[in-house]
Formats: C-alpha cells, structure tokens, sequence
C-alpha cells in the first residue's frame, strides 16, 4: 500500500504555531537560516521580529534571505513607521549581493546594477528625510562604476573577437553615459587605439 504524504492544512488555513523562543534563540545565535526558517514556518509575522531576521541574515551576509524578509515585511506593513527601515535593508541587502558577485557575465552584472540603481534612487527620492539616506548615497557611485566597468567589460571583449565596430560602439557608449568613471579613462583608451588599428 502507498501512502502520499503532504500538507496538513488547506489553502487559507492558518499556519500552525511555531513556539517563539525558538525565534527568539536563533536571533540571539545570529542564526539567520534558523530565524528565517522559523518566519517563514509562521512563527511571527510582528514588524520588529520581520526586521530582527532581516538584520540578522544581513549581518550574517545571506543577503538573499534578507531581501527576501524585508520584502516581506514592506508587502504586510507598507504604513508601519519601520518601513522606511524595511526599505532601507532591503535595499542595502541587494547592494552586498551585487557587490559579491556571483554572475560573472557582463550582461547580467548590468541588468541587477541598473535594478538596484534604480531601487535605491527611488528610495533617495521618496525618502528624503531618511536618517540611512547618508549611508545609501554613496553605494550610487560604486553602483554607477561597477555598471561602468561591466559596460567597458563588454567593448573589450568585442575587440578581442575582432569586432572593431561593436567594440567602439560600446566604448563611446561608456564615455558617454559613464563620464568621471575609470572605465569611462578606459574605453577613451580603447578608442585611440581602435582609431589607430
């Protein structure tokens, strides 16, 4: 005889209760698989603890699981006064993702930069007043540079390949839209030399 096993509860029912002190010693270990786990079993869903996990899952560098928990709490208390904050980390999650950089591919280097650039340039803009707007600033200009070199990435490697046009294509391209950055010096290099082939 087979027996399937699955889900106890049926669609819209409540989840069953996970006892909070376990919530409570994952936070307190800086256990973020375990807090998180423990979140997303239904142990609580209070705006301090969704932000406890987050904190504690970006200070232990799971950044996924951060955006992941933050988003969370923006979808369930978009009004609450800790918003600002659940933003805020959420953003900061997606910026220590994007600065250990797990795609190697230019392309979608560019992608997830432009995302997270305009994630925070919306954050700067709706959230003015912001006591982290000082501590997210800055990540713009390392966004906008690692955008940059990802750019010029993609012009060398076409001059490699032997393709002279799309090289300068894409080398004016970052001198253009990247001005003051290191790629922007280097595909102004690029480009001298391109003329000089």
């Amino acid at each position: 005889m087979l027996w399937l096993v699955g889900c106890a509860t049926l669609p819209g029912e409540p989840r069953p209760s996970v006892p909070a002190d376990g919530l409570e010693q994952a936070l307190r270990a800086g256990d973020c698989r375990g807090a998180y786990d423990l979140w997303e079993a239904g142990a609580t869903d209070a705006p301090r603890r969704l932000l406890e996990v987050g904190q504690t899952c970006l200070q232990g560098g799971d950044f996924t699981r951060a955006r992941r928990v933050s988003a969370g709490f923006l979808e369930r208390h978009p009004e609450h006064p800790d918003a600002d904050y659940a933003a805020y980390l959420h953003a900061l999650a997606g910026f220590g993702a994007w600065s250990r950089p797990s795609v190697t591919e230019p392309e979608a280097r560019i992608g997830e930069g432009r995302r997270l650039f305009r994630e925070i340039t919306v954050y700067l803009r709706e959230r003015p007043l912001s006591e982290y707007v000082e501590n997210l600033a800055p990540r713009l200009v390392r966004l906008r540079e690692g955008i940059a070199d990802a750019e010029f990435a993609l012009a060398r490697r076409e001059h490699r390949r032997g393709d002279r046009p799309l090289a300068r294509a894409r080398a004016e391209y970052v001198v253009q839209y990247y001005p003051r950055t290191q790629a922007a010096a280097d595909a102004a290099q690029l480009l001298m030399q391109l003329a000089d082939e």
